[in-house]
């Protein structure tokens, strides 16, 4: 399986090398590899699948992850049918798709962040964390950010970014993430990689190393949070600071407004005021 999943991630970085979709199928095929191991890929079972799924779920992923997972095997299966048109895709999306329940995005709050960030002394981890909370980024986009995104001594400082579905959007950078980065970046390694954020092995993070950095801080600080939170925890004071949701909407990346609205139905503040201030008025007649 694992020489499969090669030939499909290798070519879907030859198809698309700028929009670096291929790291992410290459971690949640790694999963799937390290739950059915060596057999090929006509061997796996449905049975198989169902204990994948539970597997990813008994580790705590969310359904969100674990849906995204099984269409990146479903991706892998109709690469390789090119070869083999007798190959079935053991992935049953009626039975193994997991139902996502739609919550209003939850903030971090304030006392959470100030335990989380305290305990982080790395100045690569502080760096990336901050980009996320205080620019909006997605863990992902962390972890894909180069060198030749950086505009930091442009007017204003800024990111260029190539996000999801290859949106592009320019990230502007608060005075907080530029010191930040320019104490990472005067610390980083010499090295060849583009990478902005390195391993100790001098190669580009992946997603899944960043995640257990932040779950080690989560644990050194006692809190519980996730790092889509830190984009939420964004566009929510983005919201309470009456920025216009289409603003939001460019700065977040966000493809459709609806998306964004719903950072707008979770901050209710203003809907009290205006709601108050309204009766007020209506009432004052009697």
């Amino acid at each position: 399986m694992f020489e499969e999943i090669n030939r499909f991630v290798n070519w879907m970085r030859r198809r698309n090398p700028e929009a670096h979709t291929w790291q992410d199928y290459r971690c949640d095929l790694q999963q799937f590899a390290a739950s059915v191991g060596e057999k090929p890929p006509e061997r796996v079972t449905i049975g198989e699948i169902d204990e994948f799924v539970s597997q990813q779920a008994a580790l705590g992923y969310t359904a969100a992850t674990i849906n995204r997972r099984l269409a990146a095997i479903q991706s892998l299966y109709a690469f390789l049918t090119d070869d083999n048109s007798d190959l079935v895709c053991p992935v049953l999306p009626h039975r193994h798709t997991l139902r996502q329940r739609k919550r209003l995005p939850r903030p971090v709050a304030s006392a959470d962040l100030q335990a989380f960030f305290a305990a982080i002394a790395d100045v690569r981890d502080r760096a990336m964390f901050l980009l996320m909370l205080r620019c909006g980024l997605r863990l992902s986009e962390v972890a894909r950010l180069q060198r030749r995104d950086l505009y930091l001594d442009e007017t204003p400082p800024r990111l260029l970014l190539l996000g999801k579905n290859n949106k592009e959007r320019i990230v502007y950078l608060s005075d907080q993430v530029m010191l930040s980065l320019r104490a990472y970046l005067a610390v980083r390694p010499v090295v060849a990689s583009d990478f902005v954020f390195l391993s100790y092995q001098q190669e580009g993070l992946s997603t899944t190393a960043i995640h257990k950095r932040l779950l080690l801080y989560c644990q050194q600080a006692g809190v519980k949070l996730t790092a889509h939170q830190l984009r939420h925890t964004f566009a929510n004071d983005l919201v309470s600071a009456a920025v216009p949701v289409t603003t939001i909407q460019k700065l977040l990346g966000h493809a459709w407004l609806t998306t964004t609205q719903t950072y707008v139905a979770a901050n209710d503040r203003q809907v009290q005021q205006d709601f108050y201030a309204a009766t007020a008025i209506l009432e004052g007649w009697q």
